[in-house]
């Protein structure tokens, strides 16, 4: 194995867990990197997420090499309180196989987040002084 694929692993290990499933919901295999599922064997992967759970039907017709990429999902489950990206993908190999990929971005989105409040709280300041500047050269009193 190389230094650049021991960091790969590394920085995936801490933010991301795969999770390899049959079509049925049946879990196969995961890596167990941000929430443990041996408590959850006996369910179904589908029932984990609710949001998966409503679509799980239509994940099964999946077709091979084929992606679906959930962005930003908020508080997904119990075991999982931030903002992830899940990819579902059914490998090329596997035929009644799918593959779950979950990725911690919680920070990167609090980061965004809070650049865009910034960005509206100076835009709002902004239309502020521009109707102040506009009322001191009418000579009116500006509004507070």
């Amino acid at each position: 194995m190389t230094k650049l694929n021991k960091y790969r692993l590394t920085h995936l290990s801490n933010s991301t867990q795969f999770i390899l499933f049959s079509t049925e919901g049946k879990l196969l295999e995961s890596c167990d990197s941000l929430f443990s599922t041996s408590t959850l064997s006996d369910q179904a992967v589908f029932e984990w997420f609710p949001f998966l759970e409503g679509i799980a039907d239509s994940l099964k017709t999946i077709e091979q090499g084929q992606e679906i990429l959930f962005q930003k999902v908020q508080k997904p489950s119990a075991s999982l309180s931030g903002a992830y990206d899940f990819k579902l993908l059914r490998p090329l190999t596997e035929t009644d196989t799918l593959l779950l990929i979950i990725t911690d971005y919680t920070q990167i989105y609090r980061q965004y987040q809070a650049l865009q409040q910034q960005f509206n709280e100076l835009y709002i300041e902004k239309q502020h002084m521009k109707t102040k500047l506009t009322s001191l050269q009418n000579g009116t009193t500006p509004a507070r």
